[in-house]
C-alpha cells in the first residue's frame, strides 16, 4: 500500500538516501525494511535520512553535538555526511528489527576505551524513560547549559510526564504506549534497551498528476506517478507491544 503525498502528515515524510553500496534494504510486506549486511559491513547500508517537506525540507536528521553517549537528542540539521548523519537498520542481530541506529566509527570506540568510558557503538533512536536501563547517568554526563538547565526547571515546575502518572496505561507485558511520548524529542538510547526503542514502519508515497477531470490521474502520467518505495517514505513508530 501507499499514501497520496497531499494526505502526509507535516514533517512525517522523509527521503532514505544517499545510502552507502555495502549491503542491501529491502521493504518487505508488513512495511519493515529488512537490512541485508554487506560483505564488510555487517550493519548494511549507512544512509542519510532528509526530511522531505517543510522550509527545512533536504536537511539531515543529526545526533546532537555529536553526542557519542546514549541521550543524544535528535534533530534537523544540514548535512554535512559524517556518522551522526549516517544511519542504518536493525535485523535482530546488532539492533533489534525495526530499529534505526547509528554507529559509532571505530577511533571513537577506541577513544572511549582508553578514557575507560562506557561504549555503546550503537545507539539506536528511542524515547526517555521507557526502557530498562538506568538513564539518570545520562543527564550528568551531557554538561546541561544555561537554556537546557532552564527548560528542566520549567518541565518540574509543569509537574510530571504523561509517561510518568501513576494511572498511565500499560500493555499486558508492562509498556507504556508510544503515545504518551508524542511531542517529545527523540533520542539515542542503547540498542539493548528494550521498551525504549522505537520500531519503525516505511510507508511509500503516491504523487498524483492530475489530468483536465478532476480527481483523476492521466494515463500518460499513471506509469511514474508513484515515488520510489525504496528510498522515499514516510516514516511511521509502531505503538504496539515492543
Amino acid at each position: 500500500g501507499a499514501v497520496i503525498i497531499e494526505e502526509t502528515i507535516s514533517y512525517n515524510r522523509w527521503d532514505i538516501g544517499p545510502c552507502s553500496s555495502d549491503g542491501d534494504l529491502k521493504r518487505n510486506e508488513t512495511g519493515e525494511l529488512e537490512m541485508i549486511p554487506g560483505e564488510y559491513s555487517v550493519t548494511g547500508p549507512k544512509c542519510m535520512l532528509k526530511i522531505g517537506d517543510g522550509a527545512r525540507a533536504g536537511r539531515c536528521l543529526d545526533v546532537d553535538s555529536e553526542r557519542n553517549q546514549p541521550g543524544g537528542l535528535m534533530h534537523i540539521y544540514p548535512c554535512v555526511t559524517k556518522w551522526h548523519q549516517l544511519f542504518s537498520f536493525g535485523n535482530g542481530t546488532i539492533a533489534p528489527r525495526g530499529a534505526i541506529h547509528a554507529s559509532l566509527p571505530l577511533h571513537i570506540v577506541r577513544q572511549l576505551e582508553n578514557k575507560k568510558k562506557n561504549v555503546t557503538a550503537q545507539l539506536c533512536l528511542g524515547v526517555k524513560g521507557r526502557g530498562d536501563a538506568d538513564e539518570s547517568s545520562w543527564d550528568e554526563d551531557k554538561g546541561k547549559n544555561e537554556e537546557e538547565e532552564k527548560e528542566d526547571n520549567q518541565d518540574a515546575e509543569v509537574g510530571p510526564h504523561p509517561w510518568e502518572q501513576p494511572d498511565a496505561d500499560l500493555y499486558p507485558n508492562g509498556r507504556k504506549s508510544l503515545q504518551l511520548w508524542s511531542g517529545q524529542q527523540i533520542q539515542t538510547t542503547p540498542c539493548s534497551n528494550s521498551g525504549a526503542v522505537i520500531e519503525w514502519y516505511y510507508v511509500p508515497f503516491i504523487i498524483e498528476d492530475y489530468g483536465d477531470e478532476e480527481g483523476m490521474i492521466s494515463d500518460a502520467d499513471a506509469s511514474s506517478s508513484e515515488k520510489s518505495s525504496g528510498n522515499s517514505a514516510t516514516m511511521s513508530e509502531t505503538d504496539e507491544e515492543l
